[in-house]
């Protein structure tokens, strides 16, 4: 036969499966440990030529179904140097209808927290250790970090305390020991700190240059790029959609269970009667 599916079909078939997963998957920009332990990391300081007063850029984020998206109620410079002004984001909207007809602690209240704009910042840093695809070292070159409201306050109180002095001084400040405990939604950095030892950014030279060469083309704005208001109300229609066929099903479930163990039997069970025999039932009425 022409059409034979072959081991080698199957085999192929893996590839395939796993192109597609990572097409539809959230590709994040942005550097993060891929290991649980401590990375030594350098924060950058505010660039100049792009006006900055901050060494980091804030914005907030929804969530929706693994997927990341700009809340339309801010105020950010975007990839094509337009300046999105605030306007109503239905994500927004959804969390709050949400928030308003739910009762603390239950999954309605979970899902409207989920889907709360979330505060996030992003820096440019130097990753130490870093080397590229072949092994060699890429260390100069600086990455995009987002990180989160707790770092923010702790780097807020290093600098309103002033005990450890200019931290991001590229000749005298100091490393970030970036410690990850956890993986995923559940990795904690609690235990991170700013370096005791001051140190230069680089000692070399020529990799002081080279790092002088990528900052000038790492503006923030590169990162953010707006979705409309329709495509914000899709992906929460699919989020719904998805749930309450999950919570369809659940319900056709229980019914079905219920309606069994509330049959009156018409006679006493015999100790044939195996307990296989009673799954094997209710599963042939789901």
């Amino acid at each position: 036969m022409d059409n034979v599916f072959t081991d080698d079909d199957f085999s192929s078939m893996l590839g395939e499966m796993e192109n597609e997963k990572a097409a539809s998957s959230y590709k994040s920009p942005y550097w993060k440990p891929t290991t649980e332990g401590m990375q030594q990391i350098r924060l950058i300081t505010p660039l100049k030529q792009f006006n900055e007063k901050l060494f980091y850029e804030k914005h907030r984020m929804h969530y929706v179904n693994g997927h990341a998206y700009y809340c339309l109620n801010q105020e950010l410079k975007d990839k094509n140097g337009v300046v999105h002004q605030p306007c109503a984001c239905p994500i927004c909207a959804k969390s709050k209808q949400l928030y308003n007809i739910a009762t603390k602690g239950t999954e309605e209240w979970n899902i409207a927290g989920s889907l709360r704009a979330k505060d996030r910042y992003v820096a440019r840093i130097i990753v130490r250790g870093k080397k590229n695809q072949d092994g060699s070292d890429d260390e100069t070159r600086p990455e995009f970090w987002e990180f989160g409201s707790k770092i923010h306050g702790y780097f807020f109180d290093q600098i309103k305390l002033g005990e450890v002095g200019n931290f991001l001084s590229l000749k005298d400040g100091r490393d970030y020991n970036l410690v990850k405990k956890g993986t995923g939604r559940n990795s904690d950095y609690s235990a991170s700190c700013l370096s005791m030892k001051q140190t230069p950014v680089f000692t070399d030279v020529e990799k002081l240059k080279k790092l002088m060469e990528y900052l000038p083309k790492m503006e923030y704005s590169q990162l953010v790029e707006f979705v409309s208001a329709d495509e914000m109300k899709k992906a929460l229609d699919e989020m719904f959609n998805e749930n309450s066929e999950e919570k369809s099903l659940e319900t056709a479930v229980d019914s079905a269970i219920d309606s069994a163990i509330n049959v009156a039997p018409t006679q006493a069970p015999t100790e044939e009667k195996s307990e296989d025999t009673d799954i094997d039932a209710l599963l042939g009425m789901i």
